[in-house]
């Protein structure tokens, strides 16, 4: 979702990115999906939806819930079905 919403013109003009990456300390805002990875990485914690038992079969409800969701509408990104297919198949 980080690489997703950083395109979103509301994110880059308010510089949400380059705000999270101060908060966070990498040097720069490219480098913050590296950093959540590293981070949970160094916890310990699945980093594949697959570790914790998804199923791509599962796709259709999950993304269901999500267009369900109200995040869904707050998100700074619009994403449709197919943008959360595709999230999911690249976090299996």
């Amino acid at each position: 979702m980080i690489r997703f919403n950083a395109g979103a013109p509301l994110v880059q003009k308010e510089r949400r990115m380059e705000r999270m990456a101060h908060a966070m300390g990498p040097a720069s805002a490219q480098e913050i999906p590296e950093a959540v990875r590293s981070l949970t990485e160094r916890l310990g914690l699945p980093s594949r939806l697959g570790e914790l038992g998804v199923q791509r079969d599962w796709f259709d409800k999950i993304i269901d819930g999500a267009m369900a969701d109200h995040c869904h509408k707050t998100n700074p990104r619009e994403a449709s079905r197919e943008d959360y297919r595709a999230m999911l198949e690249s976090s299996m």
